[in-house]
């Protein structure tokens, strides 16, 4: 396989740098490598747009001028959906984290200073991730039933929390006003029951706090990632952590994050789109 990086940060050393460690070896197990770097977000974009513009792997710096490194890569996202976008910063914070989940759906996260050992390993798995996927046998053991009523996940070891969720996707089912319930909604009060749900039957989407005593909500996203790829994750949490986003993007690789106490327009709007999602992945 023959890999395309598009690398965009408006220092010009920096470029030079990644260049240099991703061209040299040991290498990220692909036949060949060629890289194309801007120091400007707009030229980049323009050349995405070009006709031999398709890149397999955009890495992108957070903090540029002109542009940041979030909206580029919502714009990249857009124009070149199948393109792998990993977001490279030594200054986002948590609301830049969330958006760089919710908005630009970055593949990876990787800070500065990185280790090369990191963002080599990151590229290569983000590519192998990626060609899995496109595979039949990644498919293996889950349902092929494309109709409603979709298997819905939830978990969080406050019961209180539980049945509120509980009650407003039981609503959300009702406001399609068809005959068939839109979910089959299953609860677990612990990451490890959760895990025996998911051993029994693959759900469609999965909805988990962070916080639980046995097992956060990365861990437990990462096992149900490793289960089902195609189930849909989405991780709930309370804490204002830099650290569990970035381990959300780069361990569990979560579709969303939603902050608690959650909205319930907030969180009607994040299913919706993740129900979207999941019809893509099973088209």
């Amino acid at each position: 396989m023959y890999c395309r990086l598009l690398i965009v940060d408006d220092d010009q050393m920096v470029l030079d740098a990644l260049r240099r460690e991703l061209m040299r070896e040991p290498h990220i197990g692909v036949d060949g490598i060629e890289v194309e770097t801007f120091q400007s977000p707009a030229e980049a974009l323009t050349r995405i747009t070009e006709a031999d513009g398709d890149f397999d792997v955009a890495i992108v710096d957070y903090g540029m001028p002109q542009m940041d490194g979030i909206a580029f890569l919502d714009l990249l996202r857009s124009r070149r959906p199948d393109t792998i976008r990993i977001l490279i910063t030594g200054s986002i914070d948590l609301e830049g984290s969330i958006a760089a989940i919710n908005s630009a759906r970055v593949n990876h996260l990787i800070t500065k200073p990185w280790h090369e050992y990191d963002l080599k390993s990151r590229v290569a798995l983000a590519l192998r991730e990626r060609e899995i996927g496109r595979g039949k046998n990644i498919w293996l053991g889950e349902s092929d039933d494309f109709a409603h009523p979709f298997r819905l996940l939830l978990v969080d070891d406050d019961q209180s929390l539980l049945n509120a969720l509980v009650r407003e996707m039981s609503m959300q089912g009702r406001l399609t006003r068809e005959p068939q319930p839109l979910f089959d909604i299953v609860t677990a009060t612990s990451a490890r029951q959760a895990l025996v749900s998911v051993a029994n039957r693959c759900p469609d989407i999965v909805l988990s706090d962070y916080a639980m005593p046995d097992m956060d909500g990365v861990e437990l996203l990462y096992q149900v990632r490793g289960r089902c790829p195609r189930c849909v994750r989405i991780l709930m949490s309370g804490r204002n952590d830099l650290t569990v986003l970035q381990q959300a993007i780069n361990v569990a690789g979560v579709y969303h994050f939603v902050g608690k106490p959650w909205d319930a327009g907030e969180m009607r709007v994040v299913v919706t789109e993740a129900l979207t999602y999941r019809r893509l992945l099973m088209a």
